[in-house]
């Protein structure tokens, strides 16, 4: 509060150009009333008061506070000398000003209106997740626009601070109030201290707030125990959808992250309520690391025993070859001897040349060695480890109370029968019930091995469970990422009334007949235009065999000119530390007042600016405290920095960072040669993970032999990162693209995004397309590319033979209303996108609205290549953003230098706060370097340099040789660089 306390009321240096015009420019009634005032003096006085009410809020006290760019700017407009301000120094006159200002334009006294300001205040702190910090910035506005003058700091900020603690108490009030009194006792009960302390708890919530580190036996075990305590609560009784979930959600970071002893301290009501959002908010993350530890334990299992069964077939490979190359040459001399032969006269002929006993042991060793394909893969080697899916059976029959969809039934009766039955084992008679529940490779098995049923049935359930889960056939109501997404869809009454905006804002047809006729419309179109231009095109050829092979964009290289002007900005460039750096964004921007206190009050600590600055260097370097603590200072001792680490470095603080940062830059002239920022790309950039964790998996070609985490980042135009997500392992990107495109926080707008091959698939292209934004993945395929067609006897020419691939306009129409249903919800945000695109998918095996969905993408697919493979500066501009995030990744990974790189983070919460920590630092850092580029630019224009917009705009702020990542870190801000002045650039000579 101390920056918004010398900011409130007050002028901070002088106004820009674009204030001036918005708040000091004097229009028609201005002047007329102006116009009636005889001296100067009372006339320029008369107006600056008038014009700093609109700036400020309120009236300035101090006339000579006034900057005097403010002055000369308002004395031109009124033709007179600035100096006349001197001469406005009668008390009486300034108040007989501010009576008539009040009363001309309809200003009003903050203190008349403090019940309707107070009402509107409660409403967003009660409904809203905003923070005192935000609510103060909106109050403050809200008075700038509706004509209130500003009380003095003091009152305003006390005014808010008791707005926001009766909020506090009514939603300590509902929420305590929600439980039974059964309940209330099991939750304070939580607060009890622990008999033996259990994996370092202190109190039993201890036990609840421990998240699952890895997908270990143990751990599983343990999450079982822990998911079982939840559950003694009744969360699904609670009557609290009245309640913001972001409320409830702020309240249940603050018990999980909170020391048990303040949480002991509070009040009996807010002990209950904070409790209450706890236990409400962290089961459904229980039970999602619970399944989620689930499916990668069995899935582990099930790779293990395929690739054991693999390498056993590779070692037996040799055995397979006598035996079937002894049986390939008897068949061929049975079938080459003649006809007129008796079968007596050929047996005993193949007799001389193999002994009988070669022959039954060549049928042996095929029999043996050569898997019939209705076998489960790897059955035996599965059988071998049945204890451990045993093991599981009765915490999963307790704990795990699914549904299914229709895709599903089978799999839900099949663990209905398991419940009634189980312990007792299942035998061959009561499988023919359940066989139709059952995929047929294990029926075949089973039904060869019927002393093996009970095993196998077990087995098998497990294996449909876990792939029921991953389609989201199966799901549980209480999970956040295993529910199903199509009840999450908005209901048909919401939907109904939404239809009409929904459709308007995103500019798609009411009925499947005009979607028909608009798509057929739009495809033909984009074929004729990439006609038109194919014949000078570059982009792709036709080979003989009618496949479409698109060709690789060649480089360009850079000329004798570029080098030179690279290797100038390179020398005049300021050399900089790290910490300097970020001290200096600081200053400008002023980013560490946005990181607020778990609790969000108000703190009392000495340069929390300097400790904050510390933590966020050594969480994106990823050195830990110990460099860059010093005993010796207050702000940056060990403790603190792990104190100020725990309860102000959360993903909401560093977002809210983030954004200032992205705010700032875009300001920047520069920015606008590199984009507009309209255009972003997606893109991962991998992390192994040397600690096991339930969040990272094996990928060779990345991690080696080790296992990692993928860190999912959206890349402006701009250059500069606007959200970023972590991604277990290396799972398919496409899947993640559309949650993080429309859930990034910025306030920029792209409406295309570009990826790599990988990034892309039918769907995706559909999703995007009904959310108006154009997806536009690279193109990298030498095997040939498949184009669709709507219109069977269009005629395309050159491309006729490539597009014979039919869209199924008959299914899009069938689905259209439930499609656009899909798009309103995901609009809406009422949908997790990623679980939707899962569960439309089904790993593979699409719904039918899924493949609705995928023939409408083909659509948007086909038209995205047709302008591929004819327009090269179109394929260009979509490399040259790609190459920004690649180049964008060469500097993170310059900065996480620490530790080898690696990410030693166990749980989700902490990796993801450290690497949006990393993020953070990039942009600042490329700000930086975009403010001084565009220094640079202004002098290299002096020296003579081509500074044409063609130049700049092929220079990239991504760059990192002038600063100095390593060594000694010190925290000292220079007074030099204050209300915005920049450091001298490197004019020596080279």
């Amino acid at each position: 509060m101390k920056d918004k306390k010398d900011s409130f009321g007050t002028y901070l240096g002088e106004p820009s150009a674009e204030q001036l015009n918005q708040f000091f420019y004097l229009h028609e009634k201005d002047l007329e009333i102006i116009s009636t005032m005889r001296l100067s003096s009372t006339k320029l006085g008369f107006s600056l008061q008038l014009s700093s009410l609109r700036f400020l809020g309120t009236f300035c006290t101090d006339i000579n506070t006034i900057p005097e760019n403010a002055i000369i700017y308002v004395a031109a407009q009124l033709k007179i000398n600035p100096k006349e301000i001197h001469n406005y120094k009668r008390r009486q006159t300034k108040d007989d000003h501010v009576k008539l200002i009040k009363n001309i334009y309809g200003y009003k006294e903050f203190s008349h209106l403090k019940k309707y300001l107070s009402n509107w205040l409660l409403n967003r702190a009660i409904y809203t997740t905003e923070s005192t910090n935000m609510l103060f910035d909106m109050l403050l506005k809200k008075c700038l626009d509706e004509k209130i003058i500003l009380p003095g700091f003091t009152t305003f900020s006390r005014f808010i601070a008791s707005i926001v603690e009766k909020a506090e108490e009514q939603l300590y009030k509902q929420l305590a109030l929600i439980p039974t009194n059964k309940e209330k006792k099991q939750l304070l009960n939580l607060l009890e201290l622990v008999g033996t302390p259990v994996y370092g708890a202190t109190i039993k919530m201890d036990i609840l707030r421990t998240p699952l580190t890895d997908y270990s036996l143990k751990e599983i075990s343990r999450g079982f125990e822990r998911l079982k305590q939840f559950q003694t609560f009744s969360t699904e009784n609670w009557q609290i959808k009245l309640i913001p979930e972001g409320k409830i959600k702020i309240l249940a970071n603050y018990a999980f992250k909170a020391k048990a002893q303040l949480i002991q301290r509070m009040s009996e009501q807010k002990k209950i309520a904070l409790l209450v959002a706890f236990i409400y908010i962290y089961k459904r993350k229980a039970m999602d690391e619970q399944i989620l530890a689930l499916v990668n334990f069995f899935e582990t299992i099930f790779r293990r025993a395929k690739n054991k069964e693999a390498n056993e077939r590779l070692r037996t490979i040799k055995d397979l070859d006598r035996a079937a190359s002894t049986l390939s040459d008897i068949v061929e001399f049975v079938m080459t001897e003649s006809s007129n032969n008796s079968d007596s006269s050929i047996r005993s002929q193949i007799l001389k040349k193999y002994s009988e006993e070669s022959i039954y042991s060549a049928v042996t060793q095929v029999r043996k060695l050569v898997k019939n394909e209705q076998e489960p893969i790897a059955i035996v080697e599965l059988l071998t480890t049945y204890r451990k899916f045993k093991k599981f059976i009765p915490d999963i029959l307790i704990t795990l109370n699914f549904d299914s969809n229709n895709y599903g039934n089978n799999c839900k009766e099949l663990w209905s029968f398991i419940n009634n039955r189980f312990p007792n084992p299942i035998t061959y008679k009561m499988f023919q019930t359940i066989e139709h529940t059952l995929p047929k490779k294990w029926v075949y098995y089973i039904q060869e091995n019927p002393n093996q049923t009970n095993k196998c049935v077990l087995i098998a359930a497990i294996e449909c469970l876990i792939q029921s889960f991953k389609r989201h056939d199966i799901y549980i109501s209480q999970s956040n990422l295993y529910n199903n997404p199509m009840d999450c869809l908005l209901d048909k009454q919401t939907w109904l009334q939404q239809k009409g905006i929904v459709l308007e804002q995103l500019g798609l047809p009411s009925s499947g007949e005009e979607v028909s006729l608009w798509l057929k419309k739009d495809l033909d179109l984009s074929y004729k235009e990439a006609l038109r231009r194919w014949p000078t095109s570059n982009m792709a050829r036709i080979e003989n065999n009618n496949q479409l092979i698109v060709s690789r964009l060649k480089k360009v290289y850079e000329n004798k000119e570029e080098k030179a002007f690279k290797l100038r900005i390179q020398q005049l460039l300021p050399k900089i530390d790290l910490t300097d750096l970020l001290l200096e964004v600081n200053q400008q921007l002023n980013l560490t007042q946005l990181f607020n206190h778990l609790n969000d009050k108000d703190t009392k600590m000495k340069d929390l600016d300097i400790s904050l600055l510390a933590v966020l260097l050594s969480e994106a370097c990823n050195i830990g405290f110990s460099p860059v603590s010093k005993n010796s200072i207050d702000s940056l001792k060990y403790d603190r920095l792990i104190y100020v680490n725990h309860h102000y470095i959360r993903v909401d603080t560093l977002s809210a960072a983030n954004q200032k940062i992205i705010h700032a830059h875009r300001k920047l002239a520069i920015t606008k040669l590199w984009g507009d920022g309209y255009m972003a790309s997606a893109d991962g950039i991998r992390y192994i993970t040397p600690q096991r964790s339930l969040y990272s998996k094996s990928n060779p070609k990345y991690f080696g032999r080790g296992r990692g985490i993928t860190f999912y980042n959206f890349i402006s135009d701009q250059y500069i990162g606007f959200h970023g997500m972590v991604v277990s392992g290396t799972l398919r990107d496409s899947l993640y693209l559309l949650e993080g495109f429309l859930n990034q926080p910025s306030e920029l707008t792209p409406n295309q995004i570009m990826t790599d091959t990988a990034g892309y698939s039918d769907m995706i292209f559909g999703l995007f397309a009904l959310l108006g934004f154009q997806f536009s993945p690279r193109i990298a395929n030498d095997k040939g590319t498949k184009l669709w067609r709507i219109d069977s006897d269009a005629d395309y020419h050159e491309l006729n033979t490539l597009s014979q691939n039919k869209i199924n306009l008959t299914l899009i129409q069938t689905y259209w209303e439930e499609i656009l249903r899909v798009a309103g919800s995901l609009k809406s945000g009422k949908v997790n996108a990623t679980e939707l695109t899962k569960a439309l998918q089904r790993n593979g095996q699409p719904t039918e609205l899924g493949k609705a969905i995928t023939e409408y993408g083909k659509v948007y697919k086909t038209k995205h290549q047709l302008r591929y493979i004819s327009d090269e500066i179109y394929a260009r501009q979509i490399l040259e953003q790609l190459n920004k995030g690649e180049s964008r990744h060469a500097l993170c990974r310059n900065i996480f230098y620490g530790r080898k790189g690696k990410l030693y983070q166990t749980y989700y919460d902490g990796m993801e706060e450290q690497l949006n920590a990393l993020g953070l630092v990039t942009n600042a850092i490329i700000y930086w370097n975009s403010l001084y580029l565009e220094k640079v630019f202004e002098q290299m224009k002096k020296e003579g340099y081509d500074c044409s917009e063609e130049m700049l705009r092929k220079q990239s702020p991504l760059i990192s040789d002038h600063i100095n990542f390593v060594g000694k870190y010190t925290f000292k801000y220079e007074q030099e660089l204050s209300d915005g002045k920049l450091r001298p650039l490197n004019l020596e000579k080279f």
